[in-house]
Order: C-alpha cells, then sequence, then structure tokens
C-alpha cells in the first residue's frame, strides 16, 4: 500500500493527523506554526495532531460520558500489570522472573489485539512459555468480563466498535509516520472511518532526491564523534536548521554519546557552548528511578523497610535534597567515616539514629537536635507495621517527608522540576490500585512503589534543540536539514528476528508479525533505510569496521549507495581522558619545593605513627600529621584485621597484669585445665567490649572469633612465652614521653619485661608478618621498638616483635650480644652486626633526624619504595602518579 506525501500548507480545520508518537506529533504542529508564521500570520487554529493512543483515549473518555450502556471501564497500566502479577505467579516457579515475564505478557497482548488474533492463534500449547501465558490470559480475559473492564491494548477494538454506531465530524484523517501499513488494527480504523464518511489517507514525510552516500570508520567511538562534529559544523552555517543522528542502539550507548558530548563541550566552547543539551537532545528516555531526586527518594523508603549498605546510607545522608546546612554536611561525612571504622556494613534506620547518637556525643554539640537528621516522630514510625491502604501509606511516606525536610527550601532546576512532577504522578496513580489489593504491609507497598517508578521511562522536554539524537523508531516519517545514520552494520540492517516468546511461531509467521521471521525483518529494514535516504537533503549512512577484535561488514541494503569522503571538520576531538594527560604533562615540577612551614611547637600528636610517615614519605607525614588528611577505613565482610588485632592485644594485656612472671605462667601451663580456665575467663570479660566496639554479622562470628583468639593466645603461650627463660612483667602498655631533636613525642609500647640479668626488654605484639629488617637503614618503616630502645638505653637489651598468628608464634628481634632472653637460639632473634650499642646510637642518629626533617617541614614525595604508594590515599594531593606519567 502507497501513502502519499503530506503536505500542512493544504490542511483544512476539521482534518486530523494520527502519529505512532508523541514525538511525531509535536515535531508535524511545529513545522505548521512555522508555516503559518512565515505567511505573516499572527494567530491560526492550531494543527490537529495526536499519536493515535492518545486520540483513541480522548474518544474512550467522549464516548463513555454519555454511552449507553456503558462502556467497559478502563484500567491504568498499574492496574493491568497487578492483574498479569496475579495471574502469572501461580504459573511459575521462579518469581525473580515475574517482572520480565509480565512485560512480556503485555506484549504479546497488545500483539494480539493489533492483529486481532483468535483464541486458537495465540493458545495453541506449542511451548511451556506459549501454555503458561495461555492460561493466564484466559483467566485475565475473564477478569476483564467479569467487571467490565478494558485495558489499553483492548481499547483500540472498543472504541471502533462505538465508533461504527456514531457519527464522525472529521473530514479527513492522515495515518501519518507508521511504518507497517498493513496491520490489521490500522486497516480496521481506516475501513471504521470510512463507513462513517471520513476519507482517510496513509501519509509519509516529504521526499527529498538529495545526496546520500556512505562512511566507514574504524570503530564506533570515531563514528559517533564524527557524526556528532558534522550535525554542529552544519549548524553553524545553517543555525535555524534540524538535523538528526540516528543511533540504532540508542538505549544502550546512551551514556558513551553523553560523555562524547561533554568532550566535545569541553573542547569547542564556541560552537558547543554550556549547558550543551540546549544544542544537542539524546532523545532515549531512561527509567525514572535513575534520576537523583528519584533514587534518593527510594534509598530513603527502602530504608524505613531494613537494612541499607552504608554505600548506601552515605548517600542518602549526604542527599542535597534534604534542608541541611554545611554544619550538617560535614557531620554527616564525618559520621560515616566514623561508622566505616566500626566496620558496619548493614544498618537499619533504628540502628543509625541509634549510632548516630553516640557518634555526635562524641563532637561536642551544643544541641544535637539541630543536626539530627534521622529523627521521625514515633507515632508516625510505629504505624507501619499493620496492614493498610497504598492511600494510607502514600500520605504516611508524606508525612515523613515533611518531617525529614525533603525538598524544604531548595530551588529545583528545570529537569529537576519536571522529574518531581513525573515522580509525584507516579506515586498518586498508585492509588488506582486500592481498589484491587487488599490493605498490604509496608514491604509489599514499597515493591509496588518500587516497580512503578522503575516501569517509568522518562525524559526532560528538550525537543527544541537543533541537534536530535534518536532511535530508528523516533526518526522514521520525519524531515530534517540533515541526517546521520549510524551502525549501519550487516547485522543491524537487517537485525535477527525477535520474536515474543509467548506465542506461537507458527501464528507469528502466518501473520507476518514483528520478529516473525528473517522475510520480515529485511523488508522492515529496507523500508526504515529507504525512508531515511529521503528524509533530508544531505543523508550520511555510516558502519564501523570493527568491534573491538570482530571485524564487521557494511549492510547490504545501503551497498548500492556511492562511497563518500569523510566531511572536515574544524571541530577538536580531544576526550576529556586526552586532555587530562595534556594538563599532566604541564605540571613544572620544582624539585626545592619540598618544604612545608616550620612546626610551631615542640609537642606534636602522632608519636611513633608520626616518625613513621616521616621515614616512609616526608609527604605522607606533613599531610596526615600536620594537615590532618587521613585514610578512612574500608568495609571488609566479616572481622577487620585491625579489630582481631586489638582482640589478642587485649586478652594479652590482661593476661599479664595478672600473670605477672615466668614462674606464674609456667604453673597455669602447668595445670591441666588452669590455663584454659585463665584464657577463657579474659575472654569472657574481653568479648563485652568486644561485641559494643565491633560489629559482625550474622552473630556466629563472635563465638567463631572467640574460638580463635583462643586457640592462637594459647597457642602463643605455651610455644613462645614458655621457651623463654624466667622473666617478670614490668609495664603494661606503658605510656612515655620522649625528647627527639627538641621534638616531644608520646609512646605506648605493648610490653616491658625485666629479664634475669636485670636488663629490660621491649615486645610489641603483631598479628601480621614483620621482621626486624623493618628497623634498619636510614629509613626505617617501623621505628616504634628504636625509639622506645631510647628511652632508657642504658638498661634495655633488645626490642622484639612478637608475631601471634594461628600458624605461626615466632619472635622477631635485635638484642644484646648476652641478653639472656630465650632458654634456646633462636635464628630470627639476633644480634646487630655492628653490636647492640652501636646500632642504639645509630636509631638514635637516624630518629634525631627524621625528627628534625619533621620539625622543618620537609615534605618531599619521596617514597622508600614503590610499594609504599601501592594502597596510599594520599596520591591525588601528592601527583606522583602524574610526575611519573610527565617523566616516561
Amino acid at each position: 500500500m502507497t501513502h502519499i506525501t503530506l503536505d500542512l500548507s493544504r490542511l483544512g480545520p476539521d482534518d486530523l493527523i494520527l502519529t505512532p508518537n508523541r514525538r511525531l506529533s509535536a515535531w508535524l504542529q511545529r513545522d505548521y506554526n512555522h508555516h503559518q508564521r512565515s505567511r505573516g500570520l499572527k494567530a491560526w487554529q492550531a494543527l490537529n495532531a495526536q499519536p493515535l493512543d492518545a486520540w483513541l483515549l480522548d474518544q474512550y473518555n467522549q464516548m463513555a460520558i454519555l454511552s449507553h450502556p456503558p462502556l467497559p471501564r478502563l484500567l491504568s497500566p498499574l492496574q493491568v500489570r497487578v492483574l498479569w502479577q496475579k495471574h502469572l505467579s501461580s504459573g511459575i516457579e521462579e518469581l525473580g522472573h515475574l517482572e520480565g515475564l509480565i512485560q512480556l505478557s503485555q506484549q504479546a497482548r497488545t500483539l494480539i489485539c493489533r492483529w486481532n488474533l483468535s483464541t486458537v492463534d495465540w493458545d495453541r500449547g506449542e511451548t511451556e512459555e506459549n501454555r503458561v501465558f495461555a492460561a493466564a490470559h484466559h483467566q485475565f480475559l475473564d477478569d476483564l468480563q467479569q467487571y467490565n473492564w478494558i485495558d489499553q491494548a483492548g481499547l483500540a477494538n472498543v472504541v471502533m466498535d462505538r465508533m461504527a454506531q456514531d457519527k464522525c465530524h472529521t473530514q479527513r484523517v492522515f495515518l501519518h509516520g507508521f511504518n507497517d501499513f498493513l496491520e490489521p488494527q490500522l486497516l480496521r480504523l481506516k475501513s471504521v472511518l470510512e463507513q462513517c464518511g471520513v476519507i482517510v489517507e496513509f501519509s509519509g514525510q516529504k521526499v527529498y532526491q538529495g545526496e546520500s552516500g556512505t562512511l566507514s570508520y574504524t570503530d564506533y567511538e570515531a563514528q559517533f564523534g564524527a557524526a556528532l562534529a558534522w550535525a554542529l559544523q552544519e549548524l553553524s552555517a545553517n543555525q535555524s536548521g534540524r538535523f538528526a543522528i540516528v543511533v540504532p542502539n540508542l538505549q544502550n550507548l546512551r551514556p558513551h554519546l553523553e560523555k562524547l558530548c561533554v568532550d566535545l563541550a569541553a573542547a569547542n566552547p564556541t560552537h558547543l557552548p554550556n549547558p550543551w543539551r540546549d544544542t544537542i537532545n539524546i532523545t532515549a528516555g531512561v527509567a525514572l528511578s535513575s534520576f537523583p531526586l528519584v533514587s534518593h527518594a527510594l534509598l530513603m523508603f527502602k530504608a524505613f523497610a531494613g537494612n541499607l549498605r552504608l554505600a548506601e546510607w552515605d548517600i542518602l545522608l549526604k542527599s542535597p535534597f534534604f534542608k541541611r546546612g554545611h554544619q550538617q554536611f560535614e557531620l554527616s561525612d564525618a559520621f560515616v567515616v566514623w561508622l566505616k571504622g566500626r566496620n558496619r556494613a548493614f544498618l537499619t534506620w533504628s540502628q543509625i539514629h541509634e549510632l548516630w547518637s553516640q557518634f555526635a556525643s562524641t563532637q561536642a554539640l551544643a544541641d544535637i537536635a539541630e543536626v539530627d537528621l534521622f529523627s521521625i516522630p514515633e507515632s508516625i514510625a510505629s504505624s507501619r507495621k499493620q496492614p493498610k491502604s497504598l492511600q494510607y501509606w502514600l500520605r504516611w511516606l508524606q508525612q515523613i517527608l515533611d518531617s525529614l525536610g525533603w525538598l524544604s527550601g531548595r530551588t529545583l532546576d528545570s529537569e529537576a522540576y519536571q522529574v518531581n512532577e513525573r515522580f509525584q504522578e507516579t506515586l498518586q496513580s498508585l492509588t488506582e490500585l486500592d481498589s484491587m489489593l487488599d490493605p498490604v504491609d509496608y514491604s509489599v507497598f514499597l515493591n509496588e512503589l518500587t516497580q512503578a517508578v522503575k516501569n517509568v521511562t522518562f525524559q526532560p522536554q528538550s525537543e527544541t534543540a537543533p541537534v536530535q539524537v534518536m532511535g530508528v523508531l523516533e526518526a522514521a516519517a520525519m524531515n530534517f536539514d540533515g541526517m546521520w545514520v549510524c551502525e549501519c552494520e550487516s547485522h543491524q540492517w537487517p537485525q535477527p528476528a525477535k520474536p515474543n516468546p509467548l506465542l506461537p511461531r507458527g501464528t507469528l509467521r502466518r501473520f507476518k508479525m514483528p520478529g516473525s521471521g528473517p522475510e520480515r525483518e529485511l523488508t522492515y529494514a529496507k523500508n526504515i533505510l529507504d525512508g531515511f535516504a529521503q528524509a533530508a537533503p544531505t543523508v550520511i549512512f555510516s558502519w564501523g569496521e570493527f568491534q573491538g577484535d570482530t571485524q564487521l561488514l557494511m549492510s547490504p541494503l545501503i551497498d548500492s549507495l556511492p562511497r563518500l569522503d569523510a566531511p572536515e571538520t574544524m571541530l577538536d576531538f580531544t576526550t576529556q581522558e586526552e586532555s587530562n594527560h595534556q594538563l599532566a604533562a604541564m605540571i613544572i615540577t620544582n624539585e626545592s619545593d619540598d618544604a612545608g612551614t616550620s612546626l610551631a611547637s615542640q609537642h606534636s600528636k602522632g608519636g611513633s605513627g608520626l616518625l613513621r610517615a616521616q621515614s616512609i614519605c616526608p609527604f605522607k607525614a606533613y599531610a596526615e600529621f600536620r594537615l590532618n588528611i587521613r585514610d578512612e577505613d574500608d568495609l571488609q565482610d566479616g572481622i577487620k584485621a585491625s579489630d582481631r588485632g586489638s582482640l589478642v592485644h587485649r586478652v594479652l594485656e590482661s593476661f599479664w597484669r595478672d600473670t605477672r612472671d615466668y614462674a606464674s605462667l609456667e604453673a597455669l601451663i602447668n595445670g591441666d585445665t588452669h590455663l584454659d580456665r585463665e584464657i577463657n575467663r579474659i575472654l569472657d570479660d574481653e568479648m563485652i567490649h568486644f561485641r559494643k566496639d565491633t560489629y559482625l554479622q550474622p552473630e556466629a562470628l563472635y563465638s567463631l572469633e572467640k574460638q580463635r583468639t583462643f586457640q592462637t593466645v594459647k597457642q602463643w603461650l605455651i610455644n613462645a612465652e614458655l621457651n623463654r627463660v624466667p622473666f617478670t612483667v614490668e609495664n603494661i602498655e606503658k605510656r612515655q614521653t620522649i625528647n627527639l631533636a627538641g621534638l616531644e613525642l608520646s609512646l605506648t609500647v605493648d610490653r616491658i619485661d625485666i629479664l634475669e640479668d636485670g636488663s629490660r626488654a621491649i615486645i610489641d605484639y603483631k598479628t601480621g608478618l614483620k621482621n626486624t629488617s623493618s628497623w634498619l637503614g636510614e629509613r626505617p618503616e617501623e621505628p616504634q621498638l628504636p625509639l622506645y630502645a631510647l628511652v632508657n638505653p642504658d638498661r634495655t637489651k633488645g626490642i622484639y616483635f612478637g608475631i601471634i598468628r594461628p600458624e605461626k608464634s615466632d619472635w622477631q628481634g635485635l638484642q644484646d650480644r648476652n641478653t639472656p632472653f630465650n632458654a634456646k637460639s633462636i635464628r630470627t632473634v639476633k644480634t646487630p652486626d655492628s653490636g647492640w650499642n652501636e646500632q642504639v646510637t645509630d636509631w638514635s642518629q637516624t630518629l634525631e633526624r627524621l625528627a628534625t626533617e619533621y620539625q622543618n617541614g620537609v615534605a618531599s614525595v619521596t617514597p622508600v619504595h614503590d610499594a609504599i604508594c601501592q594502597f596510599c590515599h594520599l596520591s591525588p594531593v601528592c601527583r606522583i602518579k602524574e610526575q611519573a606519567n610527565v617523566s616516561e
């Protein structure tokens, strides 16, 4: 069937144009208004152009007013979804696939109505999928008949049945821009209108006999970049023109195209001024739930129902859509860091509220209530436990939103305003389900709300942009001043047949329905490409030669078109990544600029950690201890190594407070169960504090950690401590101050023992792997014990790491030659090559030099080795990686 070219200048006031989508109707309105203005008119009757679905709904509403008998009640999309959910959920075992099955069922129902299929056509039992759908569809139809309902898919037939009985006041109807003129529902509409005395025409775009040809590019990025550059250059030559870039896989490629637009805008501000969306409109809509305003609200609603991950709480606590000031934002950030330090990976709203109170009390806030972000009136919070109507739950949420200051005092920009309006409409539409659902609890309500928002595809209005990046169906039947069709590879044109799996394949083939086979896809693709070739004076078809390592071929459907030379462009194609690399190359490193300000005070917080940082990288010490740029803890599955080590430390600390010497240890071990009872007694007490300070889920992890600690400590006492010569514990966790080259440092050591000869041994427990090499050299990595050796150098004759691990109980140490530390020689405990006293002197000089560096503000980016930088959090500040790139 042929179609005529629609001439807007010859339309009358009673003419009606029906289109397949809203965008085409809006563009026809725009073209018609432009034509009327070009005639010098100041006012005119609006063009009557509507999407077919909207016109059918308007006809239904008009008929329903005076209809007798009454027309069936039209169900909303949400109500239809609930019906399908009810009937499909009983027919499948894996409910995780239910949402996808609902969407496929609605698509199949639409095809059945558009092709006027009989029951025997769609209920043939060919496959299990067809049997499940057919059973649900029968139940769906029974509900429609029993309750006198109709869904959107069946609306056209109801309207056409009634239209045949009524008089139509329209003189001409143009079915404009439809790709398949032989679709039975369209043919029936044409027949019904003609029976009412209406002239009906299938119409299409204006046909241009312009220039068209093909271009090839190495990959998709080059192809899309060239298309955008071409459109912008054409626009600069014709600023009143409209240009289209057609991308078949627009929905999937939208993020990539947005990045290209950002890069082009940054590199070409004169051709593409910001905001670039005023010039380029990417028409692919996205799920309403993907917009920040909506996703933050959904996170909050989810928080009322159960746990959120800490990463989700981080988003919610810093959300700009709550009413809060700068102080609250900073506190929220500090609160998240505080929670990370406690390894709280999952938290409920009530837990957050409780922990916030604990955290706020540590911040010395004058009035905690002023910064309490989580306070919900108890009368509201407690009411979520009983089944209620959806309307009740919506009011309940609104009360909470108001109490938390949602969107209060915030001015929304155009996009956020449109998103919020659509979000509120979606929420209110949930009340339509109250007539079909019994009262539900909050979790069921939240699921319905979430699915409703996810199923809404939304795009802020921006149809006036002169460059439109469009999908295939959106661009069909439109005219432009220039068009570029991307992705014209053989696997795209024609595409493989994708039949609806719920309908019988034989039915699809017999009626030549979408996805029925390669013949239909070939015809469909050829018709679309032929339409594109005549849609503008200049049309470019491009294709990519490679996708990764896969070589691609041009579609044979455009093989007859001439090959074109790539259009010249004055635009800069520098990507953001390349721009960043160029900026990095411009960094000038002043070798002498490695010092900050000198230390004003002799006393400095940080103790041995300060000197450790100065030793492994001076910039690290300056940033962390002078500028207070600290690393955040990372969340870990199970227990953190630091928490595990702290538990072992505390158990040993308590043990040696009660068991003060070797003889007492020996007596405990020689008793049959004395040692076990003592360790268990200590562990019982320590686990009370451990539970308060350390969060573990599931609860069984606490018991496992207690067992592990018991075995580790017992093994350590028997295999490491019992093999020593007699000793007495002098101090545990002793705090002392040392003055090093005028710098006062506070030190804490795990334990100090008095040996048989009266000398002192300094012990530091380690639950990780360490060795004595970390104490040596010009820049020692672990200076804590060498520092403590300088506190009382005359009596201190050895320093030792106690390596306490389930698979290893070991000493690592340096000592004077004749120090009576262990009963037998240990390979990992030795005397320094230069002698103990000389080593202590070396430590004194090395550590004093480091202390002097720190006081003088030496902050050079000179890590002691590359591994230091591997996990360092300061690389964005010190820029060592950028400097390395420049040197390369």
